[in-house]
């Protein structure tokens, strides 16, 4: 009985895990109406920063000159999903009452949205800008795994100063990096790509993930000294 009395956030978990699950199960199936809530905002906020206006097409959201799609991949849903499973899995147990942590979960849902717009637009801009440098799909891909990650590892370390004390959780971003980029592709088989696209990936984000997992250790235990 001390999994229900001491104050552990289960429910939360439960329906973070809910959610999680339907927002996959959606973003699998959407279409471009489907994903409005999330690649409209995101179109807007591109078009407004690079002084173009963005129109919808069945593809996705593009300039007049079609240079560049804002389709239903780049919604970043599953960026959303990773979000709110950081905020919630991560801190919402250092609350101890159910109202505080139903407002946690809550601001956890739309705070993952609104960083979601956010951290898509910057990428999505950054995106354009490779390619117009002539810059291929491998330093697109590398992009999106620099800059989702990375966002990832700002918002863990936001919370955990907003939250205190310090969490030893520091392994749930890179666990769960991994486990949406390249365990739920094997779960689906999603991951049976042509020309080994899916290999390749999975070298780039576990080196990525490596990378930043030992600097953010290392950052951690410099600070604590």
């Amino acid at each position: 009985m001390r999994w229900f009395g001491d104050g552990r956030p289960w429910i939360s978990w439960v329906a973070t895990a809910i959610v999680a699950y339907s927002l996959k199960w959606h973003y699998s199936r959407a279409s471009v109406e489907d994903l409005a809530w999330v690649l409209e905002p995101t179109a807007r906020a591109v078009g407004w920063l690079r002084g173009e206006s963005l129109v919808q097409d069945p593809a996705g959201w593009m300039p007049v000159d079609g240079s560049y799609v804002i389709a239903p991949a780049c919604a970043g849903v599953n960026f959303l999903i990773l979000a709110l499973t950081v905020s919630v899995l991560g801190f919402s147990h250092r609350l101890r009452s159910p109202g505080q942590r139903f407002g946690w979960w809550f601001g956890s849902l739309l705070g993952a949205w609104v960083l979601t717009i956010g951290v898509n637009t910057a990428r999505i801009l950054a995106a354009v800008e490779l390619y117009s440098l002539g810059l291929g799909e491998q330093a697109h891909r590398l992009l999106g795994i620099v800059v989702y990650l990375g966002a990832l590892w700002v918002l863990y370390g936001a919370l955990d100063r907003l939250t205190g004390p310090r969490s030893r959780l520091t392994v749930l971003v890179p666990v769960a990096y991994l486990g949406m980029t390249l365990g739920v592709p094997l779960l689906t088989g999603a991951f049976r790509q042509p020309g080994g696209l899916y290999a390749e990936h999975a070298m780039m984000v576990v080196l990525v993930t490596l990378i930043s997992t030992v600097a953010m250790i290392g950052l951690r235990r410099r600070e604590k000294t």
